[in-house]
């Protein structure tokens, strides 16, 4: 029998890849639920005890992370955009609701406006800009937002340019096995979480043994050193379905106060069918930190579509 957070494993083939995810409910609209950098569907451990009381939920491991292939190639947004697409033709078989954390919210935009008949809907939580730190900068961006931001701006680049160097030489391999042991696997958890004792033990080890795998500092280094890819603003014109943004108001990865933040406080605005919510007190991976708040939110929303 599965434990709590622990759905029933299963795998499917894809492009000579095996990619895992986890299944519950037998009925009801379908739930395709995608995890953030680093992590795995693991962290939808509440997700598909909840909403699988009224829908068929899936939590995908992307390829490169959680119990999925990492494989030695080149990685891209387009990439896991194909592998879900890939995922809803062929093994949800009917269109679903896409829900994203981060890199994963990116995805599902993605999947979105590459082939919009296979959603129903996304729901996209804490955006990221891309799938690594190299976000290019969009018309505008920083503007009104103080010289601090602005100033900032060039020596990040310097930065991530020697990151970028220092990823690709053999001192890699060193620093990659001293941040993926347990106890720097917890610290920096809880330098995102804003609920202690949500990073549990259990957690960590389900990041830690991924990290373990013998693929794991291969897809490391290729996802940060990849191409970060369209922003979302680049892709929304072309995403036609309803959507749901819910937003942590401190979250110190994507702060709602900076311009990728900044877009999404705003897309309501402009944008038919879209519905924004933000929670006071919440970080980057809000529907894990604190599911009681945030798994009502998307039932609801969900079962209205």
């Amino acid at each position: 029998m599965a434990t709590k957070g622990d759905a029933e494993l299963a795998t499917y083939r894809w492009n000579g890849m095996e990619c895992a995810y986890r299944q519950r409910g037998n009925s009801g609209k379908p739930v395709v639920l995608i995890h953030g950098f680093g992590v795995s569907s693991f962290q939808y451990r509440e997700q598909l005890s909840a909403l699988s009381e009224t829908n068929r939920v899936y939590a995908l491991d992307l390829v490169g992370f959680g119990k999925s292939d990492q494989p030695d190639l080149e990685y891209c947004m387009e990439f896991w955009r194909d592998q879900v697409v890939d995922f809803v033709d062929n093994v949800v078989s009917e269109p679903a609701v896409l829900v994203g954390n981060s890199i994963g919210s990116l995805t599902a935009i993605h999947a979105a406006a590459k082939k919009p008949e296979c959603t129903t809907g996304v729901v996209l939580l804490n955006c990221a800009g891309g799938m690594n730190n190299k976000v290019k900068r969009m018309p505008g961006d920083f503007d009104g937002f103080g010289w601090q931001y602005k100033a900032v701006v060039p020596i990040f680049n310097v930065v991530l340019a020697i990151i970028d160097f220092v990823l690709k030489t053999p001192v890699a391999k060193p620093l990659f096995d001293n941040v993926r042991n347990e106890e720097s696997v917890r610290n920096a958890l809880q330098g995102v979480y804003k609920d202690p004792s949500r990073v549990d033990d259990a957690l960590v080890q389900s990041i830690c043994t991924a990290a373990e795998r013998d693929g794991a500092f291969g897809a490391f280094v290729r996802i940060l050193t990849g191409p970060p890819g369209p922003r979302p603003e680049e892709l929304m014109p072309d995403v036609k379905c309803p959507m749901l943004i819910l937003w942590g108001d401190e979250d110190s990865i994507t702060p709602p106060d900076f311009p990728l933040g900044q877009y999404f406080m705003k897309l309501p605005e402009n944008r038919p069918k879209t519905t924004l919510k933000v929670f006071p007190g919440e970080g980057h991976c809000l529907q894990d930190d604190n599911p009681g708040a945030v798994n009502p939110v998307i039932q609801e929303w969900v079962g209205a579509l």
